[in-house]
This record gives structure tokens, C-alpha cells and sequence, in this order.
């Protein structure tokens, strides 16, 4: 008879020890901050990445339902990536093409003042006070090309040449970013069930039960902010775009695309409509324009902060809007522009931890919870 193969030797299996889990603990907190270094500056596509796959989670689950070819775990996934791809891609294309153009357009207005200075207006002589102060002022400060190059050297252009060249080096590392989010996109939606159940079985490990709940109000605060935030900023930009392409304000294009990127931040897009329309009465444009757009741009910025922002951001998760509007400027000042949506996932996570530490359980109150609330009684 031949003698068996040799079988490899196994190891005891044992329960971990206290000192083995809070090793394994370190170990796997250590590899995580490891690849995280690593990434570097991909980092930001992994994030988008995780961000889009959140929010196109529900689209993926409707075309699956409708989608019976047995190559839908890879086709719906690839549809869902080249939509976004196509939506960003050829309206940016176009956007880039005719602002280039205003641009030109801009500069030469700007060269023709330097030369020749800016002429007053028509609109300052039918004004019905103060017309002979704001003729003086307009006078000594843009009317002759000297007044102008001082107010240039006041403003510094050189600054803002460097702001523009920093900001064409930033959109070139956006388009690379977001090309890689993409594909990032792809391999998530293509995972599929099974990597959310993964990530399911991962936080209750983890958090237990409650983890769970955390993990609902972070996705309900990211789906809220991409909707509260890029989609109403968007749809302000365009309406208020609109008055100034009616107004014939200069370079509505350009004018319109910055206020739509002011007005993703709540508060700011009010700094914009206030400088859109000074461009519009610098410009020449009637008085009566600029205020008919100032007028509509305040109502549609009032009504989108105001009603339209706070519930599709915190409705669905239950979140006052102070919350949202401090989650969103702190997260926009500490994280950038990833902020928008890390700032409303944490304060989203932190009035939870509020809500179950201070509503009311099964179990009465502590004695000295009672003798408190006695003495504040008594003190008021």
C-alpha cells in the first residue's frame, strides 16, 4: 500500500484573546490609513466615486427591474456612467465654447475703458434724487482713462489673472478627477447587491443594529445634498440666467454660470445677484432692468433657500435646517468642496446621537436628573 499524502498541519482553533482582537483592531485601522495615504489625490475620486454610486443606487435598482438581458449587471451600470458622462461632458463643451467667446468679448470691453475710460450712462439722468452726486461720483471715478487705471490698481488685476490660472489648472484636475470617479462608479454599480450587503454585514460587525441606522442617514444626507444643494443651485442659475439674458446684461452666459455656482451655497448666491446686476448697470442697461432682475433674482433665491433647500435636504432624515446650513458652510470650509456633502452626513449623524441621548426612554429619569429639574423649577 502506498502511504497516504501528507496532510498540512492545522492550527488549533482558539476564541481570541482581548489582547488579539484590540490587535487585529489596530491592524485593520492601520491598513485602511495606509491606503488611504496612498491613494493621494485619488482619494477625491474614490469619494465622488462612493458620492455618485449613492445617489445613482435607485436608478441602478429601477433599470435592473426593467432590464432582462442577462448582460444587465454590466450594461445598466455602463448606461447609468455614460449618461452622467454625456450630461456633463457636452453641456461643458458648449459652456466652455460660448463663455470663451464673452471672455473675449469682456476683455475688450475692459481695454476699450482703460483707453478711452467708461461713459456715464443713461440711466443716471433720469434718476429721481441723487442724480447730480452719482454724475460727480461716476465722474471722478470711471468716466476718464486715468480714473479707471486707478480703480485697476486698486482691485489688482494681477490677482485675479492668478485666481483665473490657478482655476484653469483646478478645472484640468476636476476633468481628470471626475474621468476616474466614473470609472469608480462603474466597478460599484457593477458589484452590485453584493457589495452592499458586504458593506451591511460590515457596519452591523461594527455598530450593531444602530449602525444601521447611521448608515440610512448618511445616504438620505448625501442624496438630500446632491439635490438640495447642486440641483437647486443649478435651477436658480438658470431661472435668474434667464432674466439676464431678457435684462441684456453683458456676457449673460459668464454672469449666469457664476451665479449658478454661487448659489450652490446657501447665502452666497445673494453675493452674486448683487454683483451681476452692478455689471448690468456699469454696463449701461436701464435702471429699470436692473432692478426688475435684482427683484426676481431675490424671490427665486428667497423661495429656493427658504422653502424649496430645507426639505429636500433634511426632510427626508429629519434635520432642522440650521443643522444643514452649519453642516454645509463648516464641511465647504474644512473639507472644500467635498464639504457640501461631508457636512451634512456628520451633522446628520450628530443630531441622531442627540435624538437617542436625549428623548425619552422606557426607563424614569436618574434621581439627579429630577433634583435638577426641581432646582431650575424653583430658581425660575
Amino acid at each position: 500500500n502506498r502511504a497516504s499524502a501528507p496532510t498540512a498541519p492545522t492550527l488549533p482553533r482558539q476564541p481570541r484573546t482581548r489582547l488579539q482582537s484590540l490587535a487585529q483592531g489596530v491592524l485593520a485601522l492601520a491598513v485602511v490609513a495606509l491606503a488611504l495615504f496612498v491613494l493621494g489625490r485619488f482619494r477625491s475620486a474614490l469619494f465622488w466615486g462612493g458620492v455618485l454610486a449613492i445617489v445613482c443606487w435607485p436608478l441602478l435598482k429601477g433599470l435592473r427591474r426593467k432590464w432582462s438581458s442577462p448582460h444587465a449587471a454590466t450594461l445598466a451600470p455602463a448606461a447609468i456612467v455614460l449618461g452622467i458622462a454625456l450630461v456633463f461632458i457636452i453641456p461643458t463643451a458648449v459652456l466652455i465654447s460660448a463663455a470663451a467667446g464673452e471672455a473675449r468679448e469682456g476683455a475688450q470691453w475692459v481695454k476699450q475703458a482703460t483707453e478711452q475710460g467708461i461713459p456715464a450712462p443713461a440711466w443716471l439722468d433720469r434718476l429721481p434724487w441723487g442724480r447730480a452726486q452719482a454724475q460727480h461720483w461716476w465722474q471722478a471715478n470711471l468716466a476718464t482713462p486715468d480714473s479707471v487705471h486707478d480703480l485697476m490698481d486698486r482691485l489688482r488685476p494681477e490677482h485675479a489673472l492668478g485666481t483665473v490660472e490657478h482655476l484653469g489648472h483646478g478645472v484640468a484636475n476636476g476633468l481628470v478627477i471626475m474621468g476616474f470617479a466614473l470609472l469608480i462608479l462603474f466597478f460599484f454599480l457593477r458589484a452590485g447587491a453584493p457589495l452592499v450587503a458586504r458593506i451591511d454585514l460590515l457596519i452591523w460587525r461594527l455598530l450593531g443594529a444602530r449602525g444601521g441606522m447611521a448608515q440610512r442617514q448618511v445616504v438620505g444626507a448625501v442624496r438630500g445634498a446632491l439635490a438640495g444643494l447642486v440641483l437647486v443651485g443649478l435651477g436658480e442659475g438658470l431661472l435668474i440666467g434667464l432674466s439676464y439674458i431678457l435684462a441684456g446684461a453683458p456676457q449673460p452666459l459668464l454672469l449666469g454660470i457664476f451665479t449658478a455656482l454661487a448659489c450652490m451655497i446657501p447665502m452666497v448666491g445673494g453675493f452674486a445677484l448683487v454683483l451681476c446686476v452692478l455689471a448690468i448697470l456699469i454696463k449701461g442697461s436701464s435702471l429699470a432692468a436692473a432692478i426688475g432682475v435684482g427683484l426676481f433674482g431675490a424671490a427665486v433665491l428667497f423661495l429656493a433657500d427658504h422653502f424649496i433647500r430645507p426639505v429636500l435636504i433634511g426632510g427626508s432624515i429629519r434635520l432642522p435646517f440650521m443643522w444643514v446650513l452649519l453642516g454645509i458652510l463648516g464641511g465647504l470650509e474644512s473639507c472644500g468642496l467635498s464639504g457640501l456633502f461631508i457636512g451634512p452626513a456628520v451633522m446628520a449623524l450628530a443630531h441622531q446621537l442627540w435624538r437617542l441621548g436625549s428623548s425619552r426612554g422606557p426607563h424614569p429619569a436618574p434621581h439627579a436628573v429630577v433634583a435638577i429639574r426641581m432646582e431650575n423649577i424653583r430658581e425660575e
